[in-house]
């Protein structure tokens, strides 16, 4: 009688411990099965988006403004513009190397960078086949060339020179 009471506990605890490695076992495959659909779905939006700097970028006549225009030509609709980055890399002293890099942050009042969409079907997002204008106020006048970075949240960039 004794040896069965000791059986019958000891059974227990083995039962209920595989129950438990199977139930986490489970559990992490669901973790893991629910960050592979996220990571497929980011590299799907990544792939279905695509933006595109076709002409030069222009500097106004004192130098800390640069205007470049981007097109969406992706099928991705685009937004979160204060997680986009935006960077210059410009030339001050005329000696043809690009002496500062700057990295800056967006501001809808234009302190560093803002936008400028063109198209009104939905406001404040950059629709496939629309156009929009990055203005890039810098923190020193260019003085002959640089080239503007541009990077969307989800990873594509695309880049420009730009000339005085």
């Amino acid at each position: 009688m004794e040896t069965a009471l000791a059986v019958l506990i000891i059974l227990t605890v083995v039962l209920y411990g595989a129950v438990t490695i199977v139930h986490d076992y489970l559990s992490a495959q669901d973790a893991i099965m629910e960050s592979w659909r996220e990571m497929e779905e980011r590299l799907g939006e990544r792939a279905r988006t695509r933006i595109s700097v076709d002409e030069p970028g222009t500097v106004d006549l004192l130098g800390y403004t640069v205007e470049v225009t981007l097109a969406n030509e992706g099928s991705t609709k685009l937004a979160d513009f204060d997680r986009w980055d935006v960077i210059a890399q410009y030339d001050i002293n005329n000696d043809g190397d690009h002496d500062i890099v700057e990295w800056l942050s967006y501001s809808e009042g234009g302190c560093y960078w803002s936008k400028d969409i063109g198209g009104n079907f939905e406001p404040d997002i950059l629709n496939p086949g629309e156009v929009m204008t990055i203005t890039i106020h810098v923190s020193s006048p260019v003085s002959t060339t640089g080239q503007a970075i541009i990077g969307t949240p989800n990873g594509v960039t695309t880049s420009k020179d730009f000339a005085r």
